[in-house]
C-alpha cells in the first residue's frame, strides 16, 4: 500500500485523498487507467504503457500531460514510497463539474490520481491455474483502457465462483481475452492469439511475450481460436503485468497438458524472466 499516493499536484496520504462527487470519474466511469510494472527501481516496458495511455486518453478526448509528466511521477512515487518492485497505477478522469450532466458543460480540468502497491516478483514456473469459460459481456472497445470495469468484476465473481483463478471469454465461438488479461493457445508448436481490435485490450505484456516467442523461433499467429478448438490444444497459458507468464492447465473440466506447464510455455515464462534480469541490470 502506498504510503503516499499523489492528487491533482498534491502529494497526500492514501485515507485523504479526496475528489468530489461531481467528478465525472465518479459519475460516469468517464476516465482510464494505466499500470506500469517496475523492477528493482526501474519501470519495465514504460515506453509501451505510456503508449497506450495516450491512446486511451485520445479516445476519450482528454488531455495528457505527456510523458515528461508521466516519468516524473514513476520517479516520486518509487522514492516517497520507498518501493523497488511494484505497480504504478495511473488514472486519469475528464474532471469534475458542479452538477451532474451526461455531456461536459465545458472546458474541464482532468483529475490526476497516481499510486504505487508493492509487488511479489517471482523468478520460477509457475503452478499451472484453472480458469472457467465465460460469455464476454463487456462493452465493444475493449480496446480503451477505461475504468468502467463493472462487467470484468462481474465475470472476475463468477471464476471465483468457480475456483477458476480469471474467467476465458468468448464472443460466438471466438475466444477473446481474459477479464484482465490476455491468452495464447499452443497447438503444433504454434502460438495463437486473438488480434488487436475492439474486442481485447492490447496488453503490454502480450507484445512483449509475441517479441520474445519470435525471438525463439516460434510461429505466432494473432488469430482468435475457437471455444470449439479448446479440447485439442497442446498448452495455455494468459499473460498480463501482474501475472506475466501463467500456465494454465485446466479450462472447467477439460484438461490441458494433463494439467502441466508445457515446453513452450515454460520456455517463454524464462525468456521473459531472462528479459527481466536484463533490464535490471543494464
Amino acid at each position: 500500500m502506498s504510503t503516499y499516493v499523489y492528487l491533482n499536484g498534491d502529494w497526500i496520504a492514501p485515507e485523504h485523498a479526496k475528489v468530489s462527487v461531481f467528478d465525472r470519474g465518479f459519475l460516469f466511469a468517464d476516465g482510464i487507467y494505466e499500470v506500469v510494472p517496475v523492477y528493482q527501481g526501474r519501470p519495465f516496458l514504460a515506453e509501451h504503457h505510456l503508449a497506450r495511455l495516450d491512446r486511451s486518453l485520445a479516445a476519450l478526448a482528454i488531455p495528457n500531460h505527456g510523458d515528461p509528466f508521466w516519468y516524473g511521477l514513476i520517479e516520486q512515487l518509487l522514492a516517497r514510497n520507498a518501493i523497488s518492485d511494484g505497480l504504478i497505477y495511473f488514472q486519469v478522469t475528464r474532471g469534475a463539474e458542479t452538477q451532474r450532466s451526461h455531456l461536459p458543460l465545458g472546458t474541464l480540468t482532468p483529475t490526476v490520481f497516481a499510486s504505487v502497491s508493492p509487488l511479489a516478483v517471482h523468478w520460477g514456473v509457475p503452478t499451472p491455474a484453472k480458469v472457467t469459460l465465460c460469455e464476454d459481456i463487456r462493452w465493444l472497445r475493449c480496446d480503451i483502457k477505461s475504468i468502467s470495469l463493472l462487467g470484468n468484476i462481474m465475470l472476475k465473481q463468477h471464476a471465483q465462483a468457480q475456483g477458476a483463478m480469471e474467467p476465458l471469454l468468448f464472443r460466438g465461438d471466438h475466444i477473446t481475452e481474459g477479464a484482465s488479461s490476455n491468452y495464447f493457445a499452443v497447438k503444433d508448436g504454434a502460438l495463437y492469439t486473438a488480434p488487436t481490435d475492439h474486442l481485447i485490450l492490447p496488453g503490454i505484456t502480450r507484445m512483449w511475450v509475441i517479441e520474445l516467442a519470435r525471438q525463439l523461433g516460434l510461429p505466432v499467429y494473432e488469430q482468435p481460436f475457437r471455444v470449439s478448438e479448446l479440447t485439442q490444444l497442446d498448452e495455455l497459458f494468459l499473460t498480463s503485468s501482474s501475472r506475466e507468464v501463467q500456465p494454465i492447465g485446466q479450462i472447467d473440466d477439460i484438461m490441458i497438458g494433463q494439467g502441466q506447464c508445457g515446453k513452450i510455455t515454460e520456455q517463454l515464462v524464462q525468456a521473459f524472466h531472462e528479459s527481466k534480469r536484463k533490464h535490471c541490470s543494464s
